[in-house]
């Protein structure tokens, strides 16, 4: 398990959805928002975002977004490697 997990399985589901679409809407956290997402049910993101929860909840469920490590590699336009607040 991963720290995200960890910390999302802690929460109740409600204020996990909560978190997961609140991530989502930052570009910056989007990535964390839909592994937070894919702890949730479909109907708690859909009652926490209604439209835009059914679609967050379909992104993290269809495996579409990058692991972990292909982040790592993923490099900015500029050739630096982007900036992250994430601490493990």
């Amino acid at each position: 398990m991963n720290a995200v997990t960890d910390v999302g399985c802690q929460l109740p589901e409600q204020q996990r959805a909560a978190l997961a679409v609140y991530c989502y809407r930052r570009a910056h956290f989007r990535r964390l928002g839909l592994s937070l997402a894919s702890l949730c049910s479909q109907q708690a993101l859909v009652m926490e975002a209604g439209h835009a929860g059914d679609l967050i909840y379909r992104q993290a469920s269809s495996a579409g977004f990058m692991s972990e490590g292909d982040a790592a590699n993923r490099t900015a336009k500029s050739g630096k490697p982007p900036v992250s607040l994430y601490v493990v």
